[in-house]
């Protein structure tokens, strides 16, 4: 069933849905055109779109003591589209006075009310420019009309490795009473979604808000506040103070924002299609369809420290059980490579095989996957270096001696040679190697910086470090990309537009966190780009993994090893993973104490999805009652259709109606912890 890209009026059913309304396109393109400065010596001044959306320039600085909102009015004006059909347009300034120049680059969505830019600065003229201070990517103002109300900001933790990883929250901010204000922080950390998951919802009154996604590997900042009855939202860089001399040239964190009116899950799922679209990359010239993957540091009851143990005999007697279980990608993890200690963080930065362990190479491992159509990864931390890898020695011009992720240092990302050098490493593995996955781990980090130099130096890092992953990808486009960054610790809109999946933490195997956190993770991210490794092949650990990419921590070379059951689940996943960049319905609140957890994923266009409701054994400040039943409530179904409805863990199919599936079917779940998995498809 074709579904429209736009309707007036979203109708009851499609109330949360991802189809936009011809209101949102609308108010967007008339903000757009609101924001954008008009002509030659004049700005877009301030005034209020739609009663609450303001239209100042939504960024700001302050150069030489001055603020850009009176700078810029002064500046040289040029507009141009980089082409005559493109929906994208540059606005450029220039301080004829000292040379400093700054490009707005700006993009539109056709088909989505969604607005994307990223700043540059750069210094044309012939001495330093004078101090560029507070940059600030996004300054977005917005108001409701009821003074006495509050402001909503709805986020999700990062992935710090703890129970609570992306687990959702919302805070409030108070409009008008001074003795209330406060500032709330996202961010603040490195990388980027260490602390908080750079994407979040500005919720205002009226039934409408912004939804905001910032583009950053490094430590961004985003500061909500309320001035004078108005939210304030702010987000950059950590700190920015600097002079930028002769030639140099940086950029800002990239600002996605997607506007909604409406219920609020209704701008999740249009960012979540936004994100799916236009951001993350096709896999092998389809849009991303998440693997079941392997990864090695889990096999052999590893539990993720599979590592520097793996040799060639061990991975080539797991090839063939995990063909017979389905998988279709086997990575082997950090270790792999030469180190004189023996342990695998030393290592880093010397990319090239141990002949101990892979004595005939990786060719005897590539070779059998390849002729079975799977891709074999490598790990990879580009950024880090060992403390006695070769590099030291022979290129200390590269290296920098400073790095809390490592016992050596860092990799200089922005000197152009170190990154050809790493390049040259790793497509020597894919040339002569067979290797066609690339897993991307660690963060770097930058010199220090002092106080007239704030922010050059990991702006130009992180820009490296972009030229880098963009240089591998144009050069092998089908290279399958993996983000890990010590789990899901940097997953933001640049990484999210260069890899096809993200570990979600070095946290394994708790299926309560993993409930909450792919809860959390799919409010913002489309489905199937966080890989949850299981260990698990019953039904309640393994579909705990199943609103995520699915990465097999098992070990079928043991005895009583299920497999046919293993196969089993793995068929299962593969039956419903085309269903997770479909829209997402939360059935259930979200809570560590929670003893029912739920969701629902639903595709309009083939008008099917499936549901995953958990019964747990956890439950000291519960919402629901502890019950053997729970009321399913179906969400996103066509009134007018009957569904073809199938209970996976009791093995029944019935014929309902959407009324009866809206309102509420009584699931029963004896065990606890125990699941159960409705799929369904519109019988028309």
């Amino acid at each position: 069933m074709d579904m429209p890209k736009t309707v007036r009026v979203l109708p009851a059913y499609l109330a949360e849905s991802s189809i936009v309304t011809q209101d949102e396109t609308f108010l967007t393109q008339h903000w757009v055109e609101a924001v954008t400065p008009r002509s030659e010596g004049k700005s877009a001044g301030e005034d209020w779109l739609d009663g609450w959306l303001s239209t100042a320039l939504p960024f700001s600085f302050r150069y030489g003591n001055q603020e850009s909102s009176t700078l810029l009015a002064r500046w040289h004006l040029q507009k141009r589209k980089r082409n005559k059909n493109s929906d994208k347009q540059d606005f450029v300034w220039t301080d004829t006075k000292t040379g400093l120049r700054l490009t707005w680059q700006m993009k539109t969505f056709r088909d989505y009310p969604a607005v994307e830019w990223v700043l540059w600065f750069e210094n044309m003229g012939k001495s330093d420019t004078a101090l560029i201070e507070n940059v600030q990517a996004l300054d977005l103002r917005l108001k409701h009309s009821q003074l006495d109300k509050q402001f909503v900001i709805h986020g999700a933790n990062g992935g710090r490795s703890l129970p609570d990883d992306f687990l959702p929250f919302s805070r409030q901010l108070p409009s008008i009473d001074a003795s209330r204000q406060k500032e709330i922080q996202l961010g603040g950390d490195h990388p980027s979604s260490n602390r908080h998951l750079p994407f979040f919802n500005l919720e205002t009154l009226e039934d409408r808000g912004v939804l905001v996604g910032v583009g950053w590997s490094g430590c961004w900042l985003a500061k909500v506040r309320v001035e004078d009855a108005k939210l304030r939202a702010l987000t950059g860089l950590k700190e920015t103070s600097f002079s930028l001399r002769p030639g140099e040239k940086i950029r800002t964190p990239k600002i996605l924002l997607v506007f909604w009116k409406g219920e609020r899950l209704h701008g999740h799922n249009m960012l979540r299609q936004v994100l799916y679209k236009y951001y993350v990359p096709r896999l092998q010239g389809k849009p991303q369809k998440p693997f079941v993957s392997v990864n090695v540091c889990f096999t052999y009851h590893g539990l993720g420290g599979f590592l520097q143990q793996a040799t060639e005999k061990d991975v080539l007697a797991l090839i063939e059980p995990f063909k017979e279980i389905g998988a279709e990608l086997l990575i082997i993890d950090a270790g792999w490579y030469r180190t004189d200690s023996g342990t695998w963080w030393d290592g880093m930065g010397d990319w090239k095989y141990d002949p101990k362990k892979y004595p005939r190479g990786f060719r005897p491992i590539s070779k059998p996957l390849a002729a079975a159509n799977i891709p074999f990864g490598l790990w990879f931390a580009s950024e880090l270096l060992g403390k006695n890898v070769p590099l030291w020695r022979e290129h200390p011009e590269w290296c920098r001696p400073v790095n809390p992720w490592s016992s050596g240092g860092s990799l200089r990302m922005e000197v152009p040679e170190a990154r050809e050098w790493f390049l040259e490493q790793v497509e020597y593995l894919i040339r002569n190697e067979g290797m066609s996955c690339y897993r991307q781990d660690g963060a770097g980090s930058h010199d220090p910086e002092p106080d007239y130099r704030k922010g050059i130096s990991e702006m130009m890092h992180i820009a490296g470090l972009y030229a880098l992953w963009d240089t591998l990808i144009e050069r092998h486009p089908d290279l399958v990309m993996e983000g890990c960054s010590g789990g899901g610790r940097r997953i933001d809109l640049e990484t999210l537009s260069r890899f096809h999946w993200h570990q979600k933490a070095d946290r394994w195997y708790d299926s309560e966190s993993d409930h909450c956190g792919l809860y959390g993770a799919n409010l913002y991210l489309p489905g199937g780009v966080i890989n949850i490794p299981t260990e698990a092949t019953d039904d309640y650990g393994t579909w705990s993994s199943f609103a995520g990419q699915f990465c097999l921590g098992w070990h079928p070379l043991d005895k009583d090893f299920p497999m046919k059951l293993a196969r089993r689940q793995v068929e299962r996943y593969k039956r419903i993973r085309h269903l997770l960049s479909g829209d997402f319905y939360p059935l259930t609140p979200c809570s560590l104490e929670e003893p029912w957890v739920g969701y629902q994923f639903h595709r309009n266009d083939l008008d099917e999805g499936f549901a995953l409701l958990f019964r747990r054994s956890v439950s000291s400040k519960a919402v629901y009652p502890l019950s053997d039943a729970f009321k399913l409530r179906l969400r996103g179904l066509n009134p007018q259709n009957r569904y073809n409805v199938h209970f996976e863990r009791g093995n029944r199919d019935e014929m309902l109606t959407s009324d009866t599936l809206s309102k509420g079917i009584d699931i029963t779940i004896n065990e606890v912890p125990g699941v159960e998995m409705v799929i369904y498809k519109s019988s028309r």
